[in-house]
């Protein structure tokens, strides 16, 4: 696997974003549900746990908007 500072595929990088855009926007219409439905789950906090994801997609495509900068 090629690092990204040394030149990472651009056309691999533009499919990473591409898919974290997607997960971002779906982890955004379950925490709207979830947040709807209320305290459905008395063993998870789902709305904390998608909320955990949703900061996790965020690093991840910080990670390749950093990686196209190189």
């Amino acid at each position: 696997m090629e690092q990204a500072g040394s030149g990472a595929d651009q056309g691999e990088l533009e499919r990473l974003d591409s898919a974290l855009r997607v997960a971002e926007s779906a982890l955004e219409e379950a925490l709207e549900a979830a947040e709807n439905l209320g305290n459905f789950d008395r063993r998870f906090d789902v709305p904390r746990a998608l909320g955990g994801a949703q900061r996790l997609v965020g690093n991840a495509r910080e990670a390749v908007d950093a990686a196209r900068l190189r």
